[in-house]
């Protein structure tokens, strides 16, 4: 029987390491050869790995988080339900013409996909069909990013609850309990933030944020990217869309596919310590976002294979029909002649 990983995932990143290397010798007056040596600089991977919380671990979570949440109610932050009933006395969230948009949106959406169907089903021209279909996923993108982007702005009026923040403050707790990171001369894996209290942990990382070591171009940047990397993989852990090492991995992908340190955030009021797993959130957006175009983008091709395969059929029924004629034109012209 096989034994549990303790660990959630493993991930490396790249840090910059100097090196002196021999390169070719040079011969002095007296006829004696002199070593020459020149320092560059290379890429070492670091192993990283985000722990696997026992129950004990998940306790200690759920109470941190209740803790939070009872902490931004007793300052005077609202909750989602009374924030959301506050909306409602003052005639709710959107306008009337915001509603006005939001429905027709949703309806010309409806109006699209059912084309979609119709045309699926539709037996003209087989080329015609696909430019027609290609057309209406273009169509049905466009309609998708606006309802996306719509229902992000009506959400981010709820960032500023108890809820959102505690949620936010819980998930730099699981950072800084589940990073753990492998350096070349460790022989095992160990916390990246050092201490045992969440105030220790937080500590260690406002010495990693405010070190000139851990600046860009400097010997312990890696530690920054570290940080960084922990922080988007918990929030997609936190958020249940990463739950194995395929989910992870797909993430990761996801994740070399933008600047994660290039994140336009307008909030004024972001607690220093918060600021990464605020940035990890709005990726999280921003991903979702681009996994709507690479769904259409999937449905698309799917359609053309099928038109693809109607066109095949097609052909086929009308070469049958043509066979299927000529031989009774053979059969006629028989009789005939009999």
């Amino acid at each position: 029987m096989s034994k549990k990983s303790k660990w959630l995932y493993h991930f490396k990143v790249s840090k910059k390491v100097e090196e002196q290397i021999e390169i070719d010798p040079v011969t002095n007056e007296d006829g004696e050869e002199i070593k020459q040596f020149k320092k560059i600089k290379k890429d070492k991977p670091v192993k990283c790995a985000i722990l696997k919380p026992s129950r004990s671990l998940y306790e200690d979570g759920e109470l941190f988080y209740s803790v939070e949440l009872s902490k931004y109610i007793q300052a005077g932050m609202l909750t989602k339900t009374l924030l959301a009933k506050r909306f409602a006395n003052d005639g709710g969230t959107l306008t009337d013409a915001d509603q006005e948009r939001y429905a027709g949106l949703y309806s010309a959406l409806h109006d699209k996909e059912q084309e979609v169907q119709r045309i699926q089903l539709d037996t003209d021209n087989a080329k015609k069909r696909a430019k027609k279909l290609q057309d209406l996923i273009i169509e049905i993108t466009s309609i998708r990013q606006q309802l996306v982007e719509f229902e992000s702005t009506q959400s981010a009026l709820f960032d500023q609850t108890a809820e959102h923040k505690a949620r936010n403050r819980t998930i730099l707790w699981w950072t800084l309990n589940l990073a753990h990171i492998k350096e070349e001369d460790d022989e095992d894996f160990k916390p990246l933030f050092e201490g045992s209290t969440f105030h220790d942990k937080l500590d260690s990382y406002d010495s990693i944020e405010e070190g000139e070591e851990f600046q860009e171009d400097q010997s312990q940047y890696h530690i920054s990217v570290a940080v960084k990397k922990f922080a988007y993989f918990t929030s997609f852990w936190y958020s249940g869309q990463a739950t194995d090492k395929e989910s992870f991995d797909s993430a990761d992908k996801l994740l070399e596919e933008v600047d994660i340190f290039n994140i336009n955030d307008d909030r004024k009021e972001v607690e220093k310590t918060d600021d990464i797993v605020a940035n990890a959130v709005q990726k999280q957006y921003q991903l979702e976002k681009e996994a709507v175009q690479e769904d259409l983008e999937e449905e698309l091709e799917e359609i053309n294979k099928e038109v693809e395969e109607a066109r095949k059929a097609e052909q086929e029924l009308k070469a049958e029909k043509a066979e299927k004629a000529e031989e009774e034109n053979k059969d006629s012209a028989k009789e005939d002649s009999e």
